[in-house]
């Protein structure tokens, strides 16, 4: 079996910030600003308080989507909370973290070989060397946290090239 720290998100886990300031902090939903550069996070079982940040994959990006990036495709919005979408932060083609972002054309970066992602469509890929969009993960808000809602929509991190 596994350890409980590497198992994937599992549903009822709260978002925490991977790193910076307030690490395993729970993120706010209000404090993310629309458009803003993608917050890192892992997933923490709330009753324990236990992290999942025992797998690189388990890595996560944030993404309060800016209005001018709308509309969301319908893939989406069935795991956005409304204008929030939770990414895996692993990259399908290397598996580098995606942590870069273009504000203006709101899609997500991996710094290793520039594949960029558009966020508003389900991370399809728009750029570069990776085979498959990110995995989204479902998400709501409950009392101003991100809770996780489901499992991730696809395998996460490489992929095998087609």
């Amino acid at each position: 079996t596994k350890k409980p720290e590497r198992l994937r998100p599992q549903p009822g886990d709260e978002l925490v910030f991977a790193f910076g300031d307030t690490p395993h902090e729970p993120i706010s939903a209000t404090g993310l600003l629309p458009g803003a550069v993608p917050v890192l996070a892992v997933p923490r079982e709330p009753a324990t308080a236990l992290v999942r940040d025992g797998s690189r994959l388990n890595n996560l990006a944030v993404v309060r989507i800016a209005q001018s990036a709308l509309p969301l495709s319908t893939k989406t919005q069935r795991y956005a909370a409304d204008d929030i979408i939770v990414f895996s932060a692993v990259c399908t083609h290397t598996g580098c973290t995606v942590e870069k972002w273009n504000a203006q054309a709101q899609h997500l970066i991996c710094p290793c070989h520039q594949s960029e992602f558009k966020v508003a469509d389900a991370a399809r890929v728009i750029n570069g060397p990776a085979p498959k969009p990110l995995a989204m993960l479902p998400v709501k808000v409950e009392d101003d946290r991100l809770v996780v809602n489901g499992k991730f929509s696809r395998r996460v991190g490489m992929q095998p090239q087609q």
